[in-house]
């Protein structure tokens, strides 16, 4: 059986200093997760409400299209200038 060992006044400063200290490097390190947490799902956020404006916007001109050329032909044109915005935008960020 180990023996139950009392911790003296010096141990109990130091295990006080440790605990402070770490406390400040915890709570730092919790706020910058949070903030980076927060951060993220702002972003994906703002990702998905885009996305959906890029599709309404994308249905309405193939709509708009539709009263001047057939369906198929309407739907081609958007899809294509879709990826040509989705390349022009994917490089330049280089």
């Amino acid at each position: 059986m180990p023996e139950h060992h009392e911790p003296t006044l010096i141990e109990k400063f130091v295990l006080l200093v440790l605990k402070q200290s770490l406390g400040g490097v915890t709570k730092t390190a919790e706020r910058f997760l949070r903030r980076a947490i927060r951060m993220v799902i702002m972003a994906l956020a703002g990702v998905v409400i885009a996305s959906l404006g890029v599709a309404f916007l994308a249905v309405g001109a193939v709509k708009w299209f539709s009263f001047l050329m057939p369906n198929w032909l309407a739907w081609a044109i958007v899809v294509i200038i879709l990826i040509l915005l989705g390349i022009i935008l994917a490089l330049a960020r280089r």
